[in-house]
């Protein structure tokens, strides 16, 4: 699944056990992280999908980031 595919599906982000600014998600057979960045000097998230890596201003409506 690349990018834009990830971007309008439903995802559920579990929060980094061990670097904070890291959420992951395993669903898909392969890891996907997505790295919250020092915004706004920087793009709101990103989507780092293997080589694939995409900054998001906003996050996607279907979405959901684990809170802790």
């Amino acid at each position: 699944m690349n990018n834009e595919e990830l971007i309008s599906s439903t995802i559920l982000w579990k929060k980094h056990p061990e670097i904070g600014y890291y959420y992951y998600n395993e669903e898909y057979d392969k890891l996907i992280l997505l790295r919250m960045n020092n915004f706004p000097e920087e793009p709101l998230y990103t989507l780092i999908n293997g080589l694939d890596i995409t900054d998001l201003e906003d996050k996607p409506t279907g979405w959901n980031l684990e809170r802790h």
